[in-house]
């Protein structure tokens, strides 16, 4: 399957929209632009992890710096 992103004028949206509903779902999958925003943010996240620039948390030292965090800005 091909995948296209296109920009749509507001007052066409929802007639491109309409037309590429009448498509069977197995020939046309309308994808958000949401999703190509998720997936930049997850291929960046991905690189830093696979580059060693990635700070790794456990749980407790998570929990232990957002409390210091809190307590140093609750004053």
């Amino acid at each position: 399957m091909e995948t296209i992103h296109l920009k749509i004028n507001a007052k066409v949206y929802d007639h491109v929209m309409w037309l590429l509903q009448q498509f069977d779902t197995n020939d046309v999958e309308i994808v958000s632009d949401k999703f190509y925003r998720d997936k930049a943010e997850l291929d960046e996240t991905l690189r830093l992890m696979d580059a060693g620039e990635m700070k790794y948390y456990t749980l407790d030292e998570f929990k232990n710096e957002t409390d210091e965090i809190i307590k140093k800005y609750e004053d």
